[in-house]
């Protein structure tokens, strides 16, 4: 059975996740060099030589990674499975990463929806840790100069890490009603 994400939560999660993008791809954008590759993630391109989103991973601990594209990220086993997320859809789905190879939106299309909220939770760690990292490395005057260009409602730079800790502990806190719930 898929995890019941409230509407309120993956609206949040939502308009976090579609901003996250947006720094990130301004973070690979940045005059003195990709954050990103500076971070520890590495890049590989579309294979077939195109413009697609290229794709970014960062091993966060043995075996386990975080996979970023320009629509969406992978958390989980670097061989295996682990979930998917859309930047425009905060519902975890099932997905597998196959190794290291390059892949593209359309193998994230139709997946169905992940069980438990235990690999998000990790995910949106992951993300509140590399928003330290840029905070305590390049300060908040250069997170606020990558929202200049966005046009959408903004979370504060300052308090990101902190709204991604909190999401991460509303889902969890859900998952524990949730098995809660379950008659034994």
């Amino acid at each position: 059975m898929a995890v019941y994400i409230p509407a309120r939560l993956r609206r949040q999660g939502s308009l976090h996740l579609n901003q996250q993008c947006w720094v990130w791809g301004q973070d690979v954008r940045r005059a003195e060099g990709n954050l990103l590759l500076e971070s520890g993630f590495v890049r590989r391109r579309a294979e077939d030589g195109s413009l697609a989103s290229s794709q970014y991973t960062l091993e966060v601990r043995a075996g386990m990674c975080l996979r970023l594209w320009g629509y969406g990220l992978y958390f989980g086993e670097i061989q295996g499975s682990g979930i998917y997320l859309n930047r425009f859809e905060f519902l975890p789905r099932v997905a597998i990463c196959d190794g290291e190879r390059w892949h593209g939106v359309g193998e994230f299309t139709e997946l169905a929806l992940a069980a438990d909220t235990v690999l998000l939770g990790e995910a949106i760690r992951a993300i509140a840790n590399y928003e330290r990292w840029v905070l305590s490395t390049f300060g908040v005057a250069y997170r606020r100069a990558c929202l200049a260009g966005w046009s959408k409602r903004q979370l504060d730079p300052v308090a990101s890490p902190v709204e991604w800790e909190t999401l991460a502990h509303r889902l969890e806190s859900l998952r524990c009603k949730q098995a809660a719930d379950v008659p034994s």
